[in-house]
């Protein structure tokens, strides 16, 4: 072959490269440009429309294995996120109702497409205006729910119904973290020791939704004060969630709810258990292999009028339509009462994470279930 020719070839190979190699560059480029430029850029340099966006930043599935992907979803997540935005202070935006909505609907979608199909089975409140998991997350929003107790159950609670997208959360607690509580409780860190439960605890379920409504009330539950408390949550509260250990104020939580027709979920003890996989739920009336529960069911019964056992001839006890977490799993005894002088917090039977964080689990699924099925139950103990 002449040289003239191969030196001609070899020069559009190169070309060729350069070429392949320069759009690969500017395609990349372009689509790090789209997913962190200003929206008007945004919008000068794509075409896509609303629901593509909404189709593109939601299925995972639709996009697996593009190598693009990443880029795409921050491209429609911005999208998304300003479409609605009206004022533009310096770099920033102004974040509008309408950009809040559609943060809180990327966020929480999932949540919403759950439990959408079994739910509009079983409720007519179905608005024609939008999807209908769309519904369920606007439901899961303008609820209100108060959890009492942030220790090793009511912390893994709150971030679980948080995460969920419940709209306003009430933390009720008066405790501060101590390094004991580090083997069950979320929030139980070194950075962490010493301080206040709910407020780190706030903290942390803002930075996870930044929109959720957060209130907390810096006391602990007694039969002097249960009444007044739970009267200044009235009329906005959905559930009150039930995290507490002691027996006696358990029993007057439990008891002033019921008397105002308040919806409530109440965890039984998980100390000195071992198998998160025994953990489950019934009504009150119905808890086995707690003693915790037990107590508070008989002290509701003598001291709060609550309805009495089966009489005799009758299995099925009488049902105070109360939601209760327990477990079947038989609870470890206590050998010998510890004689040292250590200050502790976790008791005598010991706990761990993994059961303490599926009571909390499983008492914040019933609560989501039910206010996303629009089936909330209303206390009948008398």
């Amino acid at each position: 072959m002449p040289l003239t020719t191969q030196n001609t070839m070899k020069r559009m190979t190169f070309l060729s490269c350069s070429t392949v190699l320069l759009f690969v560059l500017t395609s990349t480029a372009i689509f790090e440009t789209i997913a962190f430029c200003p929206v008007p850029t945004i919008n000068a340099l794509t075409n896509f429309d609303t629901e593509k966006l909404k189709r593109l930043c939601g299925s995972d599935r639709l996009y697996a294995g593009d190598k693009h992907v990443s880029f795409r979803r921050k491209m429609a997540y911005r999208l998304l996120s300003f479409e609605s935005t009206s004022s533009v202070v310096g770099d920033g935006y102004i974040m509008t109702n309408d950009d809040e909505k559609t943060q809180r609907d990327l966020r929480f979608s999932g949540v919403g497409r759950l439990y959408a199909d079994e739910s509009m089975e079983a409720s007519n409140k179905v608005s024609e205006s939008q999807s209908p998991h769309l519904d369920i997350i606007d439901r899961l929003t303008k609820s209100t729910v108060a959890v009492v107790g942030l220790g090793g159950v009511g912390s893994w609670a709150a971030e679980a119904l948080c995460r969920s997208g419940i709209g306003n959360i009430i933390l009720i607690d008066l405790d501060e973290i101590c390094i004991s509580n580090t083997n069950r409780q979320l929030h139980a860190l070194e950075s962490t020791v010493g301080k206040s439960k709910i407020d780190e605890m706030k903290s942390r379920l803002l930075d996870i939704n930044p929109c959720c409504n957060i209130t907390t009330i810096h006391d602990f539950i007694t039969r002097d004060n249960v009444d007044e408390i739970i009267e200044s949550l009235l009329p906005e509260i959905t559930i009150c969630l039930d995290a507490i250990d002691g027996q006696l104020e358990k029993t007057a939580l439990i008891a002033a709810c019921a008397d105002r027709g308040i919806p409530i979920v109440t965890c039984g003890g998980a100390a000195g258990r071992m198998d998160p996989t025994k953990i489950t739920y019934d009504d009150l009336s119905k808890a086995q292999e707690c003693r915790l529960l037990f107590r508070c069911r008989k002290n509701l019964r003598q001291e709060y009028g609550f309805k009495r056992g089966p009489p005799a001839g009758h299995r099925k006890p009488k049902k105070f339509n109360i939601t209760a977490v327990f477990s079947t799993e038989v609870q470890k005894s206590v050998v010998q009462q510890d004689t040292s002088s250590l200050r502790r917090c976790d008791g005598a039977l010991g706990t761990s994470c993994f059961v303490t964080g599926t009571y909390g689990f499983v008492a914040a699924s019933r609560i989501v279930e039910m206010i996303a099925k629009d089936e909330v139950l209303i206390p009948k103990p008398y």
